[in-house]
């Protein structure tokens, strides 16, 4: 009976959790990279990994696009929200920002490296940036609009999951600084003020979320239930204590905190955070409908 009910009242699958990863984090990959063409100053110290973070952005989308068309079952469907569009579904306003920022990150790396039109560098770092934080918007928009999964239908989703893709999206430029060895004092102090924000910030959304649910409707009650039932140990230990818990204490004390190593063991603590509270909400939010 489980089974049976799995398939027919939780379709949306684990393909769609980690789509909902990975299109965050190359947003802010994205916003991150193009940063010193657009603010300059201080955040010059990030020009050292603007080409890797634009190449990594590119590579994530390019990992996205099959998880989608898993998820849809048809390459041809994920045409469908662009052809019949309209403007109240979130799914069609992703599908096309999806393919906007794409063509931003094409079109940011031809100005800088091969067109040398730097006059169009900062209109692209900002068109490429808000599209790009549009991602995780769009994919927690798309769970909020299900007023009938009344565990999604909330205004916390389409927050919780872009701040997510900031703390997600920084830790990987962090990585990837280390990686190039260019992980200077100033890199890392832009890094962890942002990362230390973005994870303060979760820590407040995370609370609001369980306040919800604890004091909401039967059903979001139910998903309460479910969440500390199946999925007690991926949201209280994985999602609360690694994910935000131990990050915060890593990058409590600013000294501490931007040595790149901690800085970068923060940042992969708060990536497994991102990625399993978006995995149990996504499932566990679904299971309600199991017992009404």
């Amino acid at each position: 009976m489980f089974e049976y009910s799995w398939f027919h009242i939780a379709p949306w699958g684990a393909e769609l959790s980690v789509y909902f990863f990975l299109i965050g984090m190359a947003g802010m990959s994205y916003a991150l990279a193009t940063a010193p063409d657009l603010f300059g100053g201080k955040f010059e110290a990030l020009r050292a990994i603007q080409t890797p973070g634009l190449a990594v952005g590119l590579i994530v989308i390019g990992i996205c696009a099959p998880l989608l068309i898993l998820d849809l079952g048809q390459p041809g469907r994920f045409l469908y929200p662009i052809i019949y569009f309209h403007w109240t579904s979130p799914l069609s306003w992703g599908s096309v920002f999806l393919v906007l920022f794409t063509a931003c990150i094409l079109a940011f790396y031809w100005a800088k490296n091969m067109g040398n039109r730097s006059d169009l560098l900062k209109p692209l770092a900002v068109i490429g940036s808000l599209l790009g934080l549009s991602m995780p918007l769009y994919t927690g928009l798309d769970l909020m609009v299900n007023t009938t999964r009344e565990v999604w239908a909330t205004p916390w989703m389409p927050v919780m999951f872009t701040v997510l893709s900031v703390s997600s999206g920084t830790a990987l430029i962090a990585l990837l600084a280390k990686l190039r060895g260019a992980d200077s004092a100033d890199t890392m102090a832009i890094l962890h003020t942002i990362l230390l924000a973005s994870v303060a910030t979760t820590f407040a959304l995370f609370l609001g979320l369980v306040v919800s649910l604890l004091y909401g409707s039967g059903e979001m009650q139910q998903g309460w239930g479910i969440l500390n039932g199946q999925y007690g140990m991926q949201i209280w230990f994985l999602t609360f204590v690694i994910g935000i818990l131990l990050p915060l204490a890593m990058l409590a004390m600013p000294a501490v905190g931007r040595q790149p190593n901690i800085l970068i063991g923060a940042g992969l603590a708060s990536m497994v955070g991102a990625f399993m509270v978006r995995e149990v909400l996504l499932v566990a939010g679904q299971l309600p409908q199991l017992y009404y």
